[in-house]
């Protein structure tokens, strides 16, 4: 939607979150009772003669009813404008009914209520009785003491703009916080910077700012407090925003822990600088929820009106991708929009496009770096490795994998991991190779898909493979997320005969009341032990206690990233069981693997 091209709309003349709902919308929803709708009409009195209450209906043809009260001015009745013709419609009724109280004449008792009655209540009570009492109103007191009257049409209007005005709230205002939502949040967008092109014209140079705000560890409250906690924190976090902002700024939510700032008439970007790290500072203090204290942090994207794009859809994107940066390197600061973000989100979204089309025209290949017993040289596992081929280059894992997790595109790649892994494995058990457990790396993503033992079984239904010769590596971080949850799916595993790593042990929550938990049967002690032996000697001793809580709990100890003898002969000396390095072997293309095993899965350049 270009600026150039959109008719500025007519909003309410009131401060944006000034206090929070627009006055004439608050002042609507919160009149709820009767009162409001209350038109004094002078009553009349019980004893009154009836040809007066006559003369009254003529002189005012607009009159409908009249209330009539006794002396105390209580009501006690309401005479309609037909009733009263009625009566005098017949030959020498003046002479017969004329001096006779008009309390002679109501027949049928009037509607009453307190002025404190709720609309709907009325309006319900109303039809129920019938049209009549629709079109005749009813009596309004105060305390039993007649104050007025109401009439059907004014409480359909009323009720009316009630509803409006509720659907104006939910379309425009964050039900939680109050805070304006999307819908309002993009046209105070465009006021503002309708209103820069104007001043701009004028050569007056103003910016109008849009930041996009990101709570950080948000989801940790949430999950370890509740969602009640987190409805509190949402809250004090909208008050805590408001108090950096002037009045004419605009504080938006667009939903979750997701919040967006304008900052119109902003003439440089020191302003916006200090606005945002004065949000960054406020929300940095502590957020008493209850008996509570948490701490958060905020990370801000922010694009600025017209010197990144003059285009509103593009500047809000642009807005996100500064965010999107702040959120990829480190969190809890703030970024200005560069041109440099746009290049990088491209490629990001050409990487994301040139993934899908490889899974479907089976562009992934796999590798095989084995690991090696360490006193004999055999190759006990292999560990299956993706490479990517693209455009004629070699793409490293590290450069896709993070991505691929990311948007979930890791589980069809993981899925195909485990089905061609399975049907190498098949096909070197058909040639008679000696017998190897085949390693796949799973992703916390892959674990939490419901489906996912269902899919494991599919696989190994259809590729016909032992599930015995396959051994899924899981990191520590994900194995101690939902770790009820997570045990369970372990168990499933290891009933279908598949055997459990735990991937680079050491560097997460090493606890060994959690590895007495989990079902597992290997740990993979992280390269960065490994690579600290010949350099750092407080390694060793982490080594060697590692050595010994694996032993202790009867678990295969597997050493990655060998690269050196005396690594080697450390880890051979410390009665480490595996290695897997460069040391020993790269990763091997499957033909190469399948001809070492036929010579014997043996190699002889570590043993002793």
């Amino acid at each position: 939607m270009s600026l150039e091209s959109h008719d500025t709309r007519q909003q309410l003349s009131l401060k944006p979150n000034s206090p929070f709902l627009p006055s004439m919308i608050k002042e609507i929803l919160s009149s709820n009772s009767i009162k409001t709708l209350v038109k004094y009409i002078p009553p009349v009195l019980h004893l009154t003669n009836s040809v007066k209450v006559l003369e009254l209906f003529i002189k005012d043809r607009t009159l409908y009813a009249l209330p009539i009260v006794d002396s105390d001015t209580c009501p006690v009745g309401l005479i309609t404008r037909n009733k009263i013709f009625e009566i005098f419609g017949h030959q020498y009724a003046r002479e017969l009914y004329g001096r006779k109280p008009i309390i002679q004449f109501i027949d049928v008792p009037a509607l009453i209520f307190d002025q404190e009655k709720d609309i709907d209540d009325v309006a319900r009570i109303l039809a129920d009785s019938g049209p009549e009492s629709i079109a005749e109103g009813f009596i309004v007191t105060c305390e039993g003491i007649y104050v007025g009257m109401g009439f059907g049409h004014d409480l359909l209007n009323a009720i009316t703009e009630q509803k409006n005005a509720h659907l104006y709230q939910l379309a425009h205002y964050d039900t939680l916080t109050g805070l304006p939502s999307r819908m309002l949040f993009q046209d105070r967008l465009i006021q503002a910077c309708s209103h820069a092109v104007r001043k701009n014209s004028e050569s007056l140079k103003i910016l109008v700012a849009l930041l996009f705000l990101d709570l950080d560890r948000f989801k940790l409250v949430n999950d370890t407090l509740g969602h009640q906690m987190g409805d509190i924190l949402l809250k004090e976090v909208a008050q805590r925003l408001l108090s950096c902002v002037r009045q004419e700024d605009t504080v938006a939510r667009l939903g979750g822990d997701e919040f967006t700032v304008v900052l119109p008439r902003v003439k440089n970007t020191q302003d916006v600088a200090v606005v945002a790290q004065k949000i960054i500072d406020r929300l940095a203090l502590p957020f008493r929820l209850c008996e509570h204290e948490v701490f958060i942090g905020v990370s801000i994207g922010i694009a600025l009106f017209p010197l990144d794009d003059s285009d509103i859809n593009n500047l809000i994107q642009k807005a996100d991708t500064a965010l999107y940066y702040v959120k990829e390197h480190g969190r809890n600061f703030y970024q200005f929009f560069t041109d440099e973000m746009n290049q990088a989100m491209s490629r990001r979204m050409n990487l994301e496009k040139d993934l899908r089309t490889a899974i479907e025209s089976h562009s992934f290949f796999l590798f095989f770096q084995p690991q090696i017993d360490i006193s004999t040289g055999r190759i006990e596992s292999v560990e299956a490795l993706i490479r990517w081929q693209h455009d004629g280059n070699l793409i490293s894992p590290a450069d896709f994998i993070p991505f691929a997790e990311e948007t979930g595109l890791i589980v069809p790649i993981g899925e195909w991991v485990l089905r061609s892994a399975c049907q190498y494995g098949k096909k070197w058990s058909d040639l008679g190779l000696p017998s190897i457990k085949i390693s796949v790396n799973l992703s916390i993503r892959q674990l939490r898909q419901p489906n996912f033992i269902e899919q494991v079984n599919i696989i190994l239904n259809e590729t016909g493979v032992d599930p015995k010769i396959l051994e899924f590596e899981l990191t520590e971080s994900m194995l101690m997320k939902n770790l009820n949850e997570t045990l369970i799916t372990l168990e499933k595993i290891k009933k279908i005969g598949i055997s459990l790593a735990i991937d680079d042990f050491g560097t997460g929550y090493s606890s060994l009341s959690y590895l007495q938990k989990l079902p597992i049967d290997i740990l993979k002690m992280d390269q960065s032990f490994v690579q600290g032996i010949d350099t750092e000697g407080a390694n060793l001793n982490i080594i060697n206690a590692i050595v010994g809580l694996a032993h202790g709990l009867g678990l295969t100890l597997v050493a990655e990233g060998v690269e050196t003898d005396s690594q080697l002969n450390f880890l051979r000396h410390q009665k480490c069981d595996r290695i897997q390095g460069y040391l020993c072997s790269k990763p091997l293309a499957p033909n190469t693997l399948e001809n070492i095993l036929m010579r014997g899965s043996c190699l002889g350049n570590i043993q002793e």
